[in-house]
């Protein structure tokens, strides 16, 4: 699964300030006057703007506006993709996706998008094997065959059923390249490949802006595309400037800022009440969520499923979101609500004290010390997780747990979250693509799962009796069967499993009253070209 967007990393989501600029020259339309520029200040994780290797924040931001998608989705709808490049088709048993090209669509050099640029870009993504390319294995974990049928027809086949495929294709990462391009700049299909330097300087895709000049560490500029086949954008050029969050209610108050993703729930509301902005609100894909160590020698006392849901009713999730901030919810499971297979809600994780000390009560435990493993660094929404930590302790301590913090710097605290060897703590997850078979990392002998001790063939009665229920989640293709299949699955884990969902932070876009169209797209941020 990906390295980037995994386990305790910070819910860094993308931290965007947006300033319009005088501008001159030509607009989209040909007119002077019309023309408009937009300064995008960011909190850089870049990496790369190859799309095939990209994956990371800001790295899906840019490449969204740069290369267009087989299938994309519209605004902040993420419960069914939609034709970009290509319309699709399904086979009944749902191993055959089929696309077909979707009217004609230009690169920026001119040349029409062809059957064999997106087949090009999916072999080269598999063949590059960098952080994205499991996006094309399926559910076995063999590479999607990727192959072409006719000029306007190519078929995308996995081995065993993948109703979630659709779902997948609009990620940036699976941004369509220029083949002949791509090539003399030592693209290839193997790990062999040698285009990066000149992708992350350079682009060459048909979406509605193309790069002009790239620093990856600073500075991106983009210009529009003038071959592309939709509506030309307002904004004709933008500038990606990496910069501190601290920077951006300043901006905004000022004038200088037109947008911001950064700006803690708390400020943008201050912001809204004054008049100076408006905010506009959607789900982040992040679950915020307890794990406790299921191995017996290494969890002790939380390998218990009365002390887990003592747990589950000991915490007053009210409290937390209002920690959090506006626009967080509670989720039903560990699929954040918004995603296809996602729980509303579930009477096991509801906040009862006399249901938690009772629970306890039958667990044996008797007040050892149980250490919490929390990440320093990292925010989600009004509060730090250590200040959620806390709350948490101090919550427990009244059922009589008595939780011992661990705070760690992210990439320490995630690597020991990684080993599978600590007792418990608090993590988070991103999805990688708006379905719930994403969630397949937390079933028994997964990687999300291991990390928490949760292994089949070790007498872990929780493991044997839900790997069943992720199997059948996996393998059912019905779409409202397979969406009944993984809330099932999570009204189970919630009673037995080793995860509690505790929040799920909301994401919001702070805007001037001058920009017009700003909609939060939890995949890639926000689409310039929709901002007038």
């Amino acid at each position: 699964m990906s390295v980037k967007k995994r386990g305790i990393a910070a819910v860094v989501l993308g931290s965007i300030a947006v300033l319009t600029l005088a501008a001159c020259g030509s607009g989209g339309s040909g007119s002077a006057s019309s023309a408009k520029s937009l300064v995008v200040d960011t909190n850089y994780d870049l990496v790369t703007l190859d799309p095939g290797r990209d994956f990371e924040f800001t790295g899906n931001l840019i490449d969204a506006q740069i290369y267009e998608t087989a299938l994309t989705y519209k605004g902040d709808d993420l419960s069914k993709p939609v034709p970009e490049l290509t319309t699709y088709q399904v086979s009944s048993d749902d191993k055959t996706v089929t696309l077909k090209l979707n009217g004609k669509h230009y690169f920026s050099d001119g040349k029409p998008v062809t059957v064999d640029d997106i087949v090009y870009s999916y072999q080269r993504m598999q063949g590059i094997a960098g952080n994205p390319s499991f996006l094309l294995l399926d559910p076995a974990g063999k590479p999607i065959t990727i192959t072409k049928v006719d000029d306007s027809t190519l078929t995308l086949t996995s081995s065993t059923a993948n109703p979630a495929l659709p779902f997948i294709l609009p990620n940036p990462s699976l941004g369509i390249v220029e083949k002949a391009t791509v090539t003399a700049h030592g693209g290839t299909t193997d790990e062999k490949d040698g285009a990066q330097s000149w992708l992350d300087t350079h682009s060459i895709g048909s979406g509605p802006y193309m790069i002009s000049s790239s620093d990856i560490k600073s500075r991106v500029v983009l210009t529009a595309n003038p071959h592309y086949a939709g509506t030309k954008p307002s904004y004709t050029k933008v500038v990606v400037k990496n910069a501190t969050s601290a920077t951006q209610k300043v901006d905004l108050q000022s004038g200088q800022a037109q947008l911001a993703d950064g700006i803690s729930p708390q400020d943008a509301t201050s912001l809204k009440s004054s008049g100076k902005a408006g905010v506009t609100s959607g789900a982040s894909l992040y679950t915020l969520y307890a794990w406790f160590n299921q191995m017996p020698d290494l969890g002790g006392p939380v390998a218990n499923e009365d002390f887990l849901n003592a747990v589950r009713h000991g915490i007053d999730y009210d409290a937390i979101l209002k920690l959090v901030g506006a626009g967080s919810v509670q989720p039903g499971g560990v699929v954040p609500q918004g995603l296809f297979g996602a729980l509303k809600s579930d009477p096991s994780n509801t906040y009862d004290l006399s249901e938690a000390k009772a629970d306890l009560a039958k667990s044996g435990y008797s007040g050892q010390t149980v250490k919490f493993l929390v990440d320093s660094e990292a925010q989600a929404g009004n509060a730090s997780f250590s200040n959620i930590a806390q709350t948490l302790q101090a919550q427990l301590k009244k059922v009589g747990i008595n939780l011992q913090l661990v705070p760690q710097p992210s990439a320490t605290a995630l690597d020991t979250f990684r080993s599978g060897k600590f007792q418990a703590g608090m993590a988070q997850w991103g999805a990688d693509y708006p379905d719930a078979s994403d969630y397949i990392a937390f079933a028994p002998d997964q990687n999300v799962g291991l990390r928490a001790g949760w292994a089949t063939g070790k007498g872990i009665s929780s493991a044997e009796q839900l790997k069943p229920l992720f199997t059948k989640a996996m393998t059912t293709t019905d779409d409202t069967a397979r969406e009944k299949a993984w809330q099932e699955v999570q009204t189970e884990m919630n009673k037995v499993g080793p995860f509690i969902p505790i929040v799920q932070p909301g994401a919001q876009l702070v805007y001037a009253t001058s920009v017009k169209g700003a909609v939060y797209n939890p995949l890639w941020t926000v689409s310039f070209a929709d901002l007038k």
